[in-house]
């Protein structure tokens, strides 16, 4: 099962153009965390191409009164509910794991047409980690229990509540 969430934006800044913020998009899949910084507008081309033939989840405004924390926060989350809902939706799945740079060899991915690429940004990183220490953590404790228990007891003392 694929998850998806936006865990944070951060602003953009450079010298020939005015600012902007990009939504860091986490995709978990399996064990794999893949990770791409994409602008508002792409999202926005993503969901104007999507419209054109399927139905879709309601998509945030373009237009912020401000750029204070609060309302970028609120934009993240609709942000983050419109890509969970698209990407339940199977037959915008694949459009949507093309646009975060996740080709699936089992689906036929297409491709965004130039528009995603007039408005994305010159530099999107996508990064994978091959496992996520903290999924089923359990099979990784080479220490027995009461090693770990007494470990974290005499680095926590009285703030440590065992298991």
């Amino acid at each position: 099962m694929i998850k998806v969430r936006i865990p944070q934006y951060r602003l953009v800044e450079k010298l020939s153009r005015k600012p902007f913020y990009v939504y860091v998009v986490e995709v978990i899949d399996g064990g794999e965390i893949y990770r791409v910084e994409k602008r508002y507008s792409a999202f926005h081309s993503l969901h104007r191409e999507l419209r054109k033939q399927h139905e879709t989840a309601p998509f945030p405004p373009k237009r912020v009164r401000n750029s204070n924390h609060k309302v970028l926060e609120q934009r993240k989350q609709a942000l983050e509910f419109y890509l969970q809902a698209m990407l339940k939706y199977t037959p915008t799945r694949s459009k949507v794991l093309s646009f975060l740079g996740i080709q699936k060899p089992s689906h036929s991915v297409e491709s965004l047409s130039a528009v995603e690429e007039e408005y994305s940004i010159e530099h999107q990183p996508i990064y994978v980690y091959k496992k996520d220490p903290f999924i089923d953590s359990e099979r990784n404790w080479r220490l027995s229990n009461s090693a770990v228990e007494g470990t974290l007891m005499a680095m926590f003392g009285d703030f440590y509540c065992g298991s």
